[in-house]
Parts: C-alpha cells; structure tokens; sequence
C-alpha cells in the first residue's frame, strides 16, 4: 500500500511541474487559478491492442471515455491573440470490441477494459476571429482492469504473454496529443491521439527514474519552444504542439519493449487510440 501511495504522489509531483512550466501567463499562478471553469468532455475512438513478443492480436477495441474536470484560460504575454490552456481532469472509459466499429475479426482475441485515473492538458490557442484553435498535449496515469477472452481458434501459448494483465488492476501511463477547435464560447471539438500503456508490475525504482528521464526531456523541450514563441509566437503554437507530442511519441515507443526504459523491465501492454471528443465548459 505504501509503494502504491508513493508512486501516485511521485507521478502527481511530475505532472504538477511539467504542467507549471507549460504555462506563462501575464497574472500570477495563484491569481489564474481563480479563472477555473467546470468542463465535461466525451470521446469515441478505436484502439489497436499489441504486447511485445506476444503470438496472438487482439480485436480492434471501441473507446468510450468520460472526463471530469477544470479548465483555465487566459490570455498570454506572446501575443494578443495567444491565449493559455490547461484542464485538469479524472476520466473513467471502457474500451471492448463489442463497442468498436469495425467487426470482429475471425482468429482476433476478444477483449474488454475498464480505466479510471488523472490528466493534465495545456496547450498555447490561437485566437482567429470567434474561433480559437489550441493544440494541445496531454499526461495521464490510470488503473487498468483488462479482460479478455480466450477462442478455441487460439492456443493457450499465444497466449500466456497476457494472462498478466487478465481480470486484474494495473497501473499505466499515457500521452495524448490533440487539437481543442473552440467553436463558439463553452463548446468545443477535439481530434485526438492517445499512446497509452499498461504496466505487468510495479517496479518503483526503475519507473519512477524513467519518468524522470521522460519530463527533463519534455521540461527542456518547453524552454526550448518557449524562446520560439517569443519571436514567432502563432508559428510557436503549432512548433510547441509538434515538437512535445513527437517527443512523447518517441518515448512510448522506447518503451514498447521496456516499460521502464532505458532499465531492464518487461514490455507492457499498448493502446493506440485514435478519438473524437466534444467538451463543454460552463
């Protein structure tokens, strides 16, 4: 229980810094935070399912997801029509097969998933007319409970690199990157791409070192943007926005085989997940 407390507190501090160094605002951080609005935001997506070093391929899994939280915005010291984004968020989603649109394939496993966990976006928008256009990047840890079900046209060896992840809780980690298309004041759009992955175990050391690794990678990606935007701040939007998520991309990538890259660790389990989400914010 202790290691389990300690993980989300690590994780939570992570995010906090990594989320504090993506905003720069004319008014104080404490000040911006009175400016906290409640938001609503449903998504509908596919995933496709892969385990490293694993015979056997899941069915494509329908995403249904639901995120509660709060979203500040203000305007930012680069230009007049540069504004700053963050919503921090508690979302729960089922994923299965049975919700996908595309069919079940024959020889495919079926599947099923429930999540619940924490995130954090922030992205710089850019204001055109009454539209306002801000892409953004997202962090999140969750709680995992996957089940799957095993076909007689699948032998139990294809599927032993599962049997870990069956039927109980585990943690995970995932980026998103999208693109929050304000259309009219309170009611957005938002084309989304999540990299999520699942972990076998907890391995506190060696996770808590990877992630780390993985936030001064991004915290100087940050600074790094930053100077951009100071001289070309609409150009810098879209900069930020490319360079933070093909960083994250990149990243899950090294840990398809090594959750806890660059140490030694067991390969987790990966959600690709392409979504469209509506958010509402009051």
């Amino acid at each position: 229980m202790i290691k389990k407390i300690l993980i989300v507190l690590s994780l939570f501090v992570t995010q906090c810094l990594s989320a504090q160094s993506n905003t720069d605002y004319t008014n104080s951080y404490k000040r911006f935070r009175l400016f906290e609005k409640p938001s609503i935001e449903l998504t509908y997506g596919n995933s496709d399912i892969r385990l490293s070093g694993a015979d056997g391929s899941f069915s494509n899994a329908g995403m249904i997801e639901l995120k509660l939280g709060f979203t500040t915005k203000n305007k930012s010291y680069f230009g007049k029509n540069i504004t700053g984004f963050e919503n921090r968020y508690f979302f729960i989603g089922n994923a299965s097969n049975k919700i996908s649109y595309k069919s079940t394939e024959s020889g495919k496993i079926k599947n099923d998933l429930w999540r619940f966990g924490l995130g954090n976006k922030d992205a710089y928008g850019l204001k055109i007319g009454s539209i306002e256009i801000m892409p953004y990047s997202s962090n999140s840890f969750s709680w995992s409970k996957f089940s799957f079900e095993k076909s007689a046209g699948i032998s139990g060896a294809d599927l032993n690199s599962f049997d870990k992840f069956n039927d109980a809780f585990r943690f995970g980690t995932s980026t998103e990157g999208g693109i929050n298309l304000q259309l009219t004041p309170g009611f957005s759009i938002q084309p989304q791409f999540e990299s999520s992955v699942i972990f076998p175990r907890h391995l506190f050391g060696k996770q808590l070192m990877s992630s780390i690794i993985e936030m001064s990678g991004y915290y100087l990606i940050d600074n790094f943007t930053k100077k951009i935007m100071r001289n070309a701040p609409a150009a810098g939007t879209f900069v930020n926005f490319l360079l933070k998520n093909a960083y994250e991309f990149g990243y899950y990538q090294l840990r398809k085989d090594k959750m806890n890259w660059p140490f030694n660790s067991e390969a987790p389990m990966r959600y690709y997940t392409y979504k469209i989400g509506m958010a509402f914010t009051f």
